[in-house]
């Protein structure tokens, strides 16, 4: 953090850890961590980590019914991973999505990265592409 927010003061250590973390978050959540404290002057952060697959993909779900099933959360949720839409069921991705409304009518506001690719394409063993939006980013939600 010495790098970017010289001049005002910051928060060096993560305030509440929730779920588990078994300490091998990965790099990924260690940099998000990282970038979200320097921006942040003196904020207070929370890692909040679901631990688990829902059929191979994200627990998006059982992160927003664990949120669902906590009084007291953080106002703010940065989210830097998503899942391709079709590997998903349009049924799941409804169900994410209710919970999603629940939480926001809470005034909670939930981040998604757009994925790593941006906008992204999938392309198929015939070298034809088309578009890969990524999930819950791409919700209307």
């Amino acid at each position: 953090m010495h790098h970017f927010g010289k001049g005002f003061p910051h928060l060096t250590e993560i305030s509440k850890e929730v779920g588990p973390n078994t300490g091998k978050t990965g790099l990924e959540a260690n940099l998000d961590v990282q970038y979200i404290m320097s921006l942040g002057a003196n904020i207070s952060t929370t890692f909040w980590s679901t631990g688990g697959l829902h059929e191979g993909q994200e627990p998006f779900l059982e992160w927003l019914l664990d949120l669902s099933n906590t009084s007291l959360i953080p106002p703010v949720f940065s989210v830097s991973y998503g899942d391709h839409e079709r590997t998903l069921s349009v049924e799941y991705m409804r169900r994410v999505n209710v919970e999603f409304q629940k939480i926001g009518v809470r005034g909670i506001s939930v981040l998604f990265a757009s994925g790593d690719d941006g906008a992204g394409c999938h392309r198929f063993d015939d070298e034809s592409y088309t578009f890969e939006p990524d999930f819950p980013a791409s919700s209307l939600m």
